[in-house]
């Protein structure tokens, strides 16, 4: 009997050759400015597990890191670093428990590039039953047509006295949070991008609001 083919991934059992870490992933980090620790953190979710679900543990990571590298990151640090990956669709992000472990989907390389299915290969990954990121979106979508006029002037307005720009007439995240979060989100961006270039403002700050970034600040 022919043996099934060992490059196919199934649950659980991942080979050797999808777990390598390779030039193109390499690449990819340089392309896309990922910082140091969401490289790291992108290598040892691909030990936990390629194109299924998971449960990883930021602690359990940091664990790792220090290990190999002397000295863990701190809090903030590791939440910046899944928010990149998540930003950039590396990892889909299914539900938080809290701010360290998450269920999420680690995708495969191949997914990233370029090509003319990406499409439908998005499709397949946000139309999984147990996904409710598309749930979130459409709850996000009711939030922004609830969202009065005068509340998304004002978010809008201290967004871009921040050199935040967000279209007024498209729906947008931000606009399913309240002012004073936004404002807080903003107090923290404001910190960041003093000390570091940030490339994307806009879901730089979309993050900061889903992982309340400001929580925590203080125990630095």
């Amino acid at each position: 009997m022919g043996g099934r083919s060992t490059n196919r991934i199934m649950p659980g059992n991942q080979t050797l050759q999808k777990l390598q870490w390779t030039e193109q992933h390499d690449a990819f980090c340089l392309t896309n400015k990922i910082s140091p620790a969401a490289k790291l953190l992108w290598q040892w979710l691909i030990r936990q597990g390629i194109a299924e679900e998971t449960e990883p543990d930021l602690a359990e990571f940091n664990e790792w890191v220090t290990k190999h590298r002397g000295k863990g990151y701190c809090r903030p640090t590791l939440k910046a670093a899944l928010a990149q990956l998540v930003e950039l669709r590396v990892v889909q992000l299914v539900k938080q428990f809290t701010w360290r472990i998450v269920r999420i989907v680690t995708r495969p390389l191949e997914w990233l590039k370029p090509k003319k299915n990406l499409r439908h290969s998005q499709e397949t990954f946000t139309s999984q039953p147990s996904n409710p990121q598309s749930v979130e979106d459409e709850v996000n979508s009711s939030s922004n047509s609830s969202t009065s006029a005068a509340s998304r002037e004002e978010i809008l307005v201290a967004c871009a006295e921040a050199g935040i720009f967000y279209h007024p007439d498209k729906p947008a995240k931000v606009f399913s949070y309240s002012l004073d979060d936004v404002l807080l989100a903003i107090g923290v961006y404001k910190i960041r991008s003093a000390q570091e270039q940030i490339f994307n403002p806009p879901g730089w700050l979309i993050n900061c609001l889903e992982w309340r970034y400001w929580e925590g600040w203080g125990e630095l």
